[in-house]
């Protein structure tokens, strides 16, 4: 499909920016850049990595694979086209103070495109005839997403009135993470990943993948409260934190037990792409346990006392988990032909910078808490960025690579089904 390949290459070449971004900064640690405003490049990244790469590349995903011929009104194109837009509008207004109120237009009507996806989508994902299991994951996952505007409005609140309150800045802060990446990306990945499997198979196990899905959308606000309990909390607070953990661990149980029936869709994937789909998943599995066990307060203040940790877990779920998952997707699906030997190196290139950037920040964390960090890391992470960079780089040229071959090959069934 022609069109669902133009948003795939944009996401593509959007990753590659993030990736230079990210970059910068670790520049900006080690190198004499006076010119560049550490905060706003911070925050220009954030908010970049977030529109232009994943909710874009999702939100497409979910338009274009879910049933229902969703792609075929207009009204999508024109969404997706408002995200990317404003994406780069962002980008270029963003690190600069002299055009910082065009910067918070952008991000208002960007809130408001939100909303307007948020409720087209789920008034025809319900009338589709997608499973009962993908229409919860989906419509939660644009829920998620449209509440935690609630955290971006409280920030624009206390900027606006230049309030000192670190306290509500933190929880506005850490109530926006929560709801974009354990409610939108990883509602969003799973309804997609349902969804692929298809009918036959999810009717076979469906009991088990629709509680794990139940419990999965229900964990997403009792757990927010436990990113509070790094300051004192009212009891209600404590006990919603307790709950949402409890929650956790009942949707990382009821996840091996769908998975384990699950099992043999996993052959379909391609030999070399398994490690990767691995990597992501284990990810999210490592992510729902350390979640969890941040509801025991010594491990909630060594992790939001610790930025390096902070950066960790961001990065384990944002790299290691939703963004291996989509490129894994984009390789499975066709669209980055991994029978082609470049592909594969390009998606192994990529994949190898993740871990070791997860590790190093792993590292780094550990390291000062226990006060034997060294400023080599900072040297360490760059190396790490460039990888990172190489690798999104070799990404996007394989997906080049791949459209070439795909019209040179169109014989070939086999990569456009995706299966070996």
């Amino acid at each position: 499909m022609a069109k669902s390949l133009f948003w795939k290459y944009l996401t593509l070449v959007n990753l590659c920016v993030v990736a230079g971004l990210g970059l910068l900064l670790r520049s900006k640690a080690i190198f004499d850049m006076p010119w560049i405003d550490y905060n706003r490049l911070v925050d220009t990244h954030g908010h970049f990595a977030f529109t232009g790469w994943v909710t874009l590349a999702l939100s497409s995903l979910m338009v274009y694979e879910l049933p229902g011929a969703l792609y075929t009104k207009k009204i999508y194109r024109l969404l997706l086209g408002s995200i990317f837009l404003c994406s780069w509008a962002a980008l270029f207004t963003n690190p600069f103070g002299i055009t910082k109120n065009i910067s918070e237009y952008i991000s208002i009507i960007l809130i408001l495109v939100n909303y307007v996806f948020t409720f087209v989508f789920i008034s025809d994902i319900r009338k589709t005839d997608s499973s009962k299991t993908v229409k919860l994951l989906a419509s939660s996952a644009f829920i998620s997403s449209a509440l935690s505007s609630v955290g971006i409005w409280m920030l624009t609140y206390l900027f606006a009135s230049k309030s000192l309150n670190a306290m509500l800045y933190r929880d506005a802060l850490f109530g926006y993470l929560h709801l974009q990446y354990n409610g939108f990306f990883t509602l969003a990945v799973f309804a997609i990943i349902f969804n692929r499997i298809g009918n036959p198979a999810m009717q076979t196990c469906g009991k088990q993948t629709h509680r794990f899905a139940l419990l999965l959308v229900s964990s997403v606000i009792p757990s927010m409260f436990i990113t509070f309990l790094w300051h004192e909390t009212s009891f209600i607070f404590r006990l919603l934190s307790v709950i949402g953990a409890a929650m956790l661990l009942l949707t990382f149980i009821w996840f091996i037990l769908a998975a384990l029936q699950l099992a043999g869709e996993f052959n379909r994937v391609k030999k070399g792409l398994r490690y990767v789909i691995i990597l992501s998943i284990s990810a999210f599995m490592v992510k729902i346990l350390l979640q969890s066990l941040t509801v025991f307060d010594p491990v909630n203040i060594m992790v939001f006392g610790n930025r390096s940790l902070i950066m960790c877990f961001l990065h384990l779920v944002f790299l290691g988990f939703v963004t291996l998952f989509i490129i894994s997707y984009y390789a499975q699906s066709g669209f980055l032909n991994f029978n082609i030997s470049f592909t594969r190196v390009a998606i192994a290139v990529f994949s190898v910078a993740v871990a070791v950037n997860e590790i190093l920040l792993l590292v780094q964390g550990f390291g000062t808490i226990l006060l034997t960090g060294s400023a080599a890391f900072n040297w360490y992470l760059w190396y790490a960025g460039i990888l990172l960079v190489l690798g999104a780089a070799l990404v996007t040229v394989a997906a080049i690579r791949s459209g070439r071959y795909a019209v040179e090959q169109p014989a070939d069934s086999s990569f456009k089904n995706g299966q070996q």
